[in-house]
Order: C-alpha cells, then structure tokens, then sequence
C-alpha cells in the first residue's frame, strides 16, 4: 500500500471504509468476479487475496488493465472515485457497465467532504485530499440515485464516508 493516502492516520480510515466495503456486499465469501475501479495501490485486491480481483486505475502506475471495456465483472468498486469524475463522464461509465453485465451490483464510496473529513486530512498532513474533485456528495449521491437502486447503506465511517451497495434500477 504505497498511495499517499495509505500512510500514517490515513491508512485506519481508509482500511476501515474497506472492512465496510468487504462486509456490505459479503466479498470475501463470495466467488463474484470483482472490478476494483480506480483501484490505487490495490489494497482491495492486497485484503482479499482469494479473491478475483481486476485491479483498474486511469495511472498506468496502478492499474493492471488498459481498458475496463474490455473486462468481465460481476461487482464494481467504487471507492473515493466519483468524486473525480464529472456528471458525464459518471454517466457513461454506468452506461457502459451495463452493456457488460446489465446485472452488476456496485459498492459505492462516497467522501462527504465536510468539516470533519478536511480536518482529518490537515491533521493527517494530507494536503492533497480531495485536490481535482469534480462534484460533491450530494451530486454524485443524485447521480447513483437517478441510476441505481439503493440495497444497504452504511453511513458516517468515522463521520467521513458512506457506503451504498446497488444495483442498475431497471433489473
């Protein structure tokens, strides 16, 4: 875990919010083939060992495929992604997943970007947190919302970040 978010006070959050991303969709019972979308330093795929993960990020540096266009996946993850990204570009990532696989789930994490999450980074010396976000919770929450059913929510991950399990609305 090399990512500069994975250092020092950062990294208990950040394993945190992935305790929760591995409990809401039951990951590390599960045989599903997983897209750890804007994977990083693959600390997802690092926890579930036997697991199929297929680790993609836009950094060559991170990634381990050029195009997830081009992949077969039964669980998106989306973990602190959406928020570098705008209303299009969202859209047409879901649009998409769903020529792929019409019946994928997602696990959604959503930073709320309040007071308490830009203290934590200041605290944590993190001074890059959230540098080059496109939209806000309440966006990318619209988005998810006018796109997907919600099917579990865990809320306030140390008061910094929910969680939403989903599913594509018209399944």
């Amino acid at each position: 875990m090399n990512a500069y978010y994975y250092h020092g006070v950062s990294k208990i959050y950040f394993k945190r919010i992935l305790h929760n991303i591995i409990k809401i969709a039951n990951l590390n019972k599960s045989n599903k083939i997983i897209l750890d979308f804007g994977c990083g330093s693959k600390a997802l795929s690092q926890i579930l060992k036997n697991q199929k993960v297929l680790n993609y990020d836009i950094n060559p540096n991170y990634t381990d495929h050029d195009d997830y266009k081009k992949l077969k996946f039964d669980i998106v993850i989306l973990n602190h992604v959406l928020m570098y990204m705008d209303d299009e570009e969202i859209l047409s990532m879901f649009r998409n997943i769903k020529k792929i696989n019409d019946k994928c789930k997602f696990v959604i994490g959503l930073g709320k970007e309040g007071f308490v999450n830009k203290l934590a980074a200041l605290l944590a010396l993190n001074f890059k947190a959230h540098k080059g976000t496109k939209n806000n919770y309440k966006q990318q929450l619209s988005l998810i919302k006018s796109k997907m059913n919600i099917i579990d929510v865990k809320k306030n991950i140390f008061f910094m970040t929910d969680v939403f399990y989903t599913s594509f609305k018209d399944q």
